[in-house]
């Protein structure tokens, strides 16, 4: 058997039961796997955990590490580094998210054990592409009667934060029975997420007796698993029901709708999670003729459009590339002498048209567009272009007005959702050789014309600027917002 093939074959053997769990786990985390798993995922990762170590910089002890990692995974003896601490913000007045970042070692290891999870419970891996969601809600609505239906939103409070260790551990040993397996997940729970540079004898100080930490390759589906015996009971009851995580929406008769909501409450309760109360403007009940809304989507039924606060939110974040365009002029011209004006400028249209038409990078849709592609409210799309091209007034660069190969998101809509390789929406995954990656860093003045760069230097400065790029697009996205 090829090693590229080890993964997926054995989670195929395991589902059609001609191996256990144990030989799953074994094959998953064997050494050459691990090593494979480094190679194609994390190598060219410019994250960086509590070691400060990136992808590049881990390649060169990466077979001997993992070597030894995969030797204690299948003794139950491999232990998690602390987990660097990152703040996601969700808006003013919210506290934001804490998410954990795992160092590479780490992040190949749980990469793994969500394999191996997804595998022991494919009923449970989350679809994790929210726009799924709200084109099932809308052939679901489409086949009701307005006048009938009731809808609840409602969210679950503190969600990752409120999950108990100790029941997730029992739901997790009624179906995985490797010892080893459950030690390393139940390891990962009670692993510390720290601040930068916190002392190693403070560690302990951050460790928490419940929750799953956010941000981990197998923290989605470990909620799932969590839910898995209230979901089932809800997708019986006579209503239609839709969870995205801690978001929840329910409709059918106000009658249903109102049994669910108490159900649905009381099953929370019972494993330690609640609901906000009606009171807080976080749960609402009403009928269908009133809008609602959705991940960040309002139903205006039936029109599906985008949360005011989320179209302006999105809105700040390209008037800030016009600010600091403006205001770091000056700085980059002295930085970088190879620049000039009309280089920036240039720049600055490039970067803005891709944050404006989104991208596509490891065949997986990137930016605003491409996360609210379910929208039936397309004159808000031409309203976005029109303010965008205002923005423009305040560039004497730009003759202060909106240049002609301005990206527009009324057809960027188009061309990422029926049309995503035409060109109009830029495609990273067709950028592959040193010399092509050179010619785009030199496009976007991220390398001079006389600097020599080696072609590990060459694919290190790209990733970084490609995670950079990427990270601004997700940031756009639609889950901040919920």
């Amino acid at each position: 058997m090829k090693i590229e093939t080890v993964s997926s074959a054995a989670c195929s053997l395991f589902a059609s039961k001609e191996i256990d769990d144990k030989a799953l786990f074994s094959l998953l985390f064997s050494p050459d796997e691990l090593k494979v798993v480094f190679d194609a995922s994390f190598a060219k990762s410019t994250g960086k955990g509590t070691d400060r170590l990136n992808g590049f910089q881990y390649a060169v002890r990466s077979a001997a590490e993992l070597k030894i990692a995969s030797t204690k995974c299948l003794n139950a003896q491999y232990r998690f580094s602390p987990f660097m601490e990152t703040l996601k913000t969700k808006g003013r007045d919210k506290f934001p998210r804490l998410i954990g970042v795992p160092t590479i070692r780490d992040r190949v290891v749980l990469h793994q054990l969500n394999k191996f999870l997804a595998a022991v419970y494919p009923d449970r891996v989350p679809k994790n592409v929210a726009s799924t969601y709200v084109r099932s809600i809308a052939a679901d609505l489409n086949l009701k009667m307005s006048g009938d239906v009731w809808v609840c939103g409602t969210d679950v409070k503190t969600f990752y934060d409120s999950i108990q260790q100790d029941r997730l551990s029992r739901v997790l040993r009624k179906r995985i029975k490797f010892w080893p397996a459950l030690r390393l997940v139940e390891h990962a729970l009670v692993t510390p997420t720290v601040p930068k540079n916190t002392q190693r004898s403070r560690h302990a100080e951050y460790r928490l007796g419940k929750g799953v930490p956010q941000g981990l390759a197998i923290s989605n589906i470990l909620a799932a698993i969590y839910m898995d015996d209230v979901d089932k009971p809800m997708l019986a009851m006579p209503v239609s029901y839709y969870r995205y995580v801690d978001d929840v929406l329910i409709f059918g008769t106000e009658d249903a709708v109102q049994k669910a909501l108490a159900t649905f409450s009381s099953r929370l309760k019972y494993r330690g999670l609640s609901l906000h109360s009606i009171s807080s403007g976080k749960t609402q009940i009403a009928p269908l003729a009133h809008s609602f809304g959705y991940l960040g989507y309002t139903f205006k039924w039936p029109v599906i459009t985008v949360r005011t606060a989320t179209v302006e939110r999105f809105l700040q974040s390209i008037a800030a590339k016009f600010s600091d365009y403006v205001h770091n002029k000056a700085r980059r011209l002295e930085k970088f002498e190879y620049l000039s004006d009309e280089r920036l400028a240039s720049i600055f249209l490039l970067e803005l048209n891709e944050r404006l038409t989104g991208a596509i990078s490891g065949q997986k849709r990137y930016g605003w567009i491409a996360y609210f592609n379910q929208i039936t409210d397309l004159s808000l799309l031409h309203r976005l272009d029109k303010t965008i091209a205002g923005f423009f007034s305040r560039l004497s660069d730009f003759n202060r007005a909106a240049p002609g190969d301005l990206r527009k998101l009324s057809r960027a809509y188009f061309e990422m959702k029926f049309n995503p390789q035409g060109g109009y929406v830029r495609n990273y995954d067709k950028i592959v050789t040193p010399a092509e990656k050179v010619q785009f860093l030199l496009a976007r003045g991220r390398i001079g014309p006389q600097e020599a760069l080696t072609d590990d230097q060459i694919n290190e400065r790209y990733e970084k600027y490609l995670s950079h790029v990427l990270f601004a697009m997700h940031s756009d996205e639609g889950q901040i917002y919920s």
